[in-house]
């Protein structure tokens, strides 16, 4: 019986010194067969000599770039506009993923599909294995690994990146360097906001959600991410595209009644991520005495988090 064709998405920019490992991990796949996408975002390095090469000696690999420099998300669009696959998993420029990666998501996918979609949408990530340059390393699950058992599913997804809302099988991350869909989902949500430069994965999840997608996961790690800081990554960026994520989304944070305690929530964790402990205790003492019972439960849901924050706000700059 024949595979379906598997579209790899691999975005990059001014990676010279790990494209080729990413590149080597999506060849390493197991699954046959598959096509190579690589939309490169202008780089200024070696990178596009190396892409180049790489190219004129493995025929699955298709090169696309940018004509500026204009962000993950619109170099994720690319890779959805030219695949040929019917399903596309991306990669990261400077993470490898483990060789039955596309095997596993994709049956994930179809067999979840059969049991419990509905016919509505589902999209696959994976736990990952962070490797931090000292040395560390930890495991970060995703959402939706029980198996065999309904994954996260609808507004209640877009409410727990949103608010906060505990979820049964809803802790873990979803990355989209470790994610896997049918490439007729990124294209009927019309993909990845391009107005983005950071966040643009965690948008893409709450409209997945808004459109009743489920988020089956994997628990086993089949992505090994590289920390590494880069100029292009602070804390404020981070704070502000969130808060535009917020705005954006503002219509259904706003039927709980929680939208300016949200707004609040994001400005406290800014401050406690750039170290401001005078700051943070401020914003919460001052969300507490209006908003208590909320305060008490946000902070017992961000506790499980708080090693993951630590390890975020290193990687940033302040």
């Amino acid at each position: 019986m024949n595979q379906p064709l598997v579209t790899i998405g691999l975005t990059t920019y001014n990676a010279a010194n790990s494209i080729k490992r990413a590149i080597k991990s999506a060849l390493a796949q197991t699954w046959r067969p598959i096509e190579i996408i690589i939309c490169d975002d202008c780089s200024s390095d070696t990178t596009p000599i190396i892409l180049s090469k790489m190219a004129g000696i493995h025929p699955e690999i298709r090169l696309f770039s940018n004509s500026i420099n204009s962000g993950v998300a619109t170099s994720r669009n690319q890779i959805i506009k030219q695949a040929r696959g019917e399903y596309i998993a991306f990669f990261d420029d400077d993470d490898e993923s483990s060789p039955d990666r596309i095997a596993m998501q994709v049956n994930r996918i179809v067999t979840y599909e059969k049991e419990f979609s509905n016919g509505a949408p589902v999209i696959c990530h994976s736990a990952r294995q962070v490797i931090y340059p000292e040395g560390m390393e930890r495991i970060e699950g995703t959402m939706g690994e029980r198996i065999g058992a309904p994954a996260p599913f609808g507004l209640a997804v877009a409410h727990r990146i949103l608010l906060g809302t505990p979820l049964v099988d809803g802790n873990g991350a979803c990355p989209t360097c470790s994610q896997m869909a049918r490439t007729s989902t990124y294209r009927d949500l019309g993909g990845f906001d391009s107005a983005l430069r950071r966040g643009e994965d965690t948008e893409f999840n709450i409209r997945l959600a808004r459109a009743g997608g489920h988020f089956a996961g994997i628990g086993k790690p089949l992505v090994y991410q590289t920390m590494t800081q880069t100029s292009d990554k602070s804390l404020e960026d981070e704070y502000r595209f969130m808060l535009n994520i917020m705005k954006k989304h503002r219509d259904i944070v706003e039927q709980t009644g929680q939208y300016n305690f949200c707004l609040r929530w994001l400005e406290g964790k800014q401050a406690w991520l750039k170290g401001d402990r005078l700051q943070f205790g401020y914003f919460l003492v001052r969300i507490a005495i209006t908003n208590p019972v909320r305060t008490f439960r946000r902070l017992r849901e961000a506790l499980p988090n708080l090693a993951l924050n630590r390890a975020f706000r290193k990687f940033h700059n302040t």
